[in-house]
């Protein structure tokens, strides 16, 4: 059963990326278009469900076919104009770059070239662009693909999932992309959403649909999938959503109903931490070794303890709008995040938040800031999904 927050959450981000949807699960109305490549369905197998502190019995799904390398064709475009806050607004400014309309950029992440690289939903492409502004766009061999997450492989290029075509996919630096997996919902990772490199070596990613966790290496060969704690129950289905290697070498996985997961590379779930109805959003590693989280429907950050001890620190309230979308550590020692009421935050490790309107600022809310990154320039970077931009925040790293 699907969450009314998830419905909300849904309905906004289909509108944004143009994509039929229906019902509270995002499904598409109509069969997506096949992409370049010809995939193969995986071999049917049991799928086991996991208790709280039970090894979870592997689900394969089978070696995807590869589809042939696609070298995206992409010319450079010249820096915007940026446009800043007013120095009045808050202490750190801020600089948003426009992407051509309809980019809708999701997540984003620092890149092993020191470039920015993030997903376009709404153009079904790969962006990237360097800490000057000069922006080079990839587009994704499957049409209405539906890029989302993003992260840096141990490979040195970057990994992304394609959430309408249940694939994931892999560019390197140089533009050449790779798809694995299937292509049609069921028939391959399903719902691959957030996306993450593992402690060994592999990318990690949650598959939001199916209430499950998958793990692909970086040679693209098999793909395994694990079950988290309740799936399967009815009334009890689990929507893992963001997840980030921890300190300890597990995985830590947020639940959208709820809860925190801690999960070893082996499969094992060795904590299942309930923390109420705010549905968790992103996680990451920040101070104290702790794993930082948003929270998509209260006004605070989390934080939990590899031991399992979660709290809370309150956020202004800028208006009815304010819930935290992306998370990341900055080189000043805090944790930087976005907020859906167009503006971004920061929070230290003693507790102490401030916050930044954006420069564009809608009435409905519509700029939707979203991804958080560092990047190789010391400064913070984030997209604005439905805003059509990306932001530059410029600021002294010095802690405090």
């Amino acid at each position: 059963m699907r969450s009314i927050g998830h419905r909300i959450f849904l309905a906004v981000y289909c509108a944004a990326m143009l994509t039929a949807c229906s019902g509270s699960g995002g499904t598409p109305t109509a069969p997506i278009p096949s992409g370049a490549s010809t995939t193969q369905a995986p071999t049917p197998v049991a799928t086991a469900t996991a208790t709280s502190t039970a090894s979870v019995t592997p689900t394969p799904r089978g070696s995807p076919t590869v589809s042939p390398t696609a070298t995206a064709t992409a010319t450079p475009t010249a820096a915007p104009t940026p446009t800043a806050t007013p120095a009045a607004l808050c202490d750190f400014p801020i600089v948003e770059i426009a992407l051509p309309a309809g980019s809708a950029p999701n997540y984003i992440v620092g890149g092993p070239d020191g470039a920015l690289w993030f997903t376009e939903g709404g153009t079904n492409k790969i962006g990237r662009m360097t800490t000057a502004g000069t922006l080079t766009e990839y587009p994704i061999p499957t049409a209405s693909s539906d890029p989302f997450g993003i992260a840096v492989g141990s490979d040195g290029a970057l990994w992304f999932t394609e959430y309408n075509a249940g694939k994931i996919g892999r560019i390197t630096t140089t533009g050449n992309i790779t798809e694995y997996g299937g292509g049609l919902a069921r028939t391959g990772f399903d719902r691959p959403w957030t996306i993450a490199a593992g402690p060994d070596d592999a990318l990690w990613f949650t598959d939001y649909e199916t209430g499950a966790v998958g793990r692909i290496p970086t040679s693209g060969g098999t793909a395994t999938e694990y079950s988290v704690p309740g799936e399967g129950a009815e009334g009890t289905d689990r929507e893992p959503y963001g997840l980030v290697a921890g300190p300890d070498g597990a995985l830590w996985i947020t639940d959208f109903l709820g809860y925190i997961d801690r999960m070893t590379t082996s499969g094992t779930v060795t904590n299942h931490i309930a923390i109420g109805s705010s549905e968790p959003d992103e996680i990451a590693t920040g101070p104290g070794g702790a794993l930082w989280f948003t929270l998509s429907f209260q006004y605070a950050i989390g934080r939990i303890t590899t031991a399992g001890s979660a709290t809370f620190d309150p956020t202004p309230q800028i208006d009815a709008r304010s819930y935290s979308n992306g998370i990341a550590l900055g080189p000043d020692g805090a944790m930087w995040f976005a907020l859906n009421a167009s503006a971004i935050g920061r929070i230290t490790a003693t507790g102490t938040v401030n916050e930044c309107p954006t420069p564009t600022q809608i009435p409905d809310g519509t700029v939707l800031p979203f991804g958080m990154a560092r990047g190789s320039d010391g400064g913070m970077w984030f997209t604005e999904n439905e805003g059509n931009k990306i932001g530059h925040i410029v600021r002294e790293t010095s802690a405090g």
